[in-house]
Parts: structure tokens; C-alpha cells; sequence
């Protein structure tokens, strides 16, 4: 729980933005160290457990995962390289 409240957490991958979804128990107990903009948008179980209707929330709740993260409105799955790949966005530095 104290990386989650690090001020760093997840800085790296988009921050609290790139969150789309969480318990209520644990959106409770983070309350204190959210943004509140993002808190009021962050769906939980009680709000859905389908992943449409999640799409469908997100998009109409204007969380910031679905203009920064998305691409025309649709989720776009991470790539994440093997052990020893680089990642996609960095391949061009190996190109010299």
C-alpha cells in the first residue's frame, strides 16, 4: 500500500490517469492520496463488473485513460517486450 501512495506511483505508465478501474474498498483507503478529479471518475464494482459497460462509463465520464490511452475511442492494449527486447517506442535508439 505505500507504493500506491508514493507520489511517484506509476508516474512512469500515465500516473493516476491510466487507472480505469478499482474495489471500493481500496478506492476508500486511497481517498487521501488521490486527485480528487480522478476519484470522482474511478468506477469501481459498484458502479460495474463489465468490461463494456466500462468502456462505455469511462467514455461518458470523460476519464482522462480515454483521450490520452485510447486510440478513436478504443481501449489499445499495452506491448510490452520479452526479457531482453526493447520497447516499441525506444527501438529507434538502437538504430544507429
Amino acid at each position: 500500500m505505500l507504493t500506491v501512495r508514493s507520489k511517484k506511483f506509476i508516474q512512469g505508465d500515465g500516473g493516476w490517469n491510466r487507472i480505469a478501474w478499482m474495489s471500493q474498498e481500496m478506492k476508500l483507503k486511497l481517498a487521501d492520496v488521490m486527485p480528487e478529479s480522478i476519484y470522482a471518475l474511478m468506477p469501481t464494482e459498484e458502479d460495474t463488473v463489465d468490461l463494456n459497460e466500462l468502456e462505455t462509463m469511462l467514455t461518458q465520464r470523460k476519464h482522462p485513460i480515454v483521450e490520452q490511452f485510447w486510440k478513436d475511442g478504443t481501449p489499445v492494449p499495452l506491448e510490452i517486450p520479452g526479457p531482453g527486447e526493447v520497447w516499441p517506442e525506444d527501438k529507434h535508439l538502437l538504430e544507429d
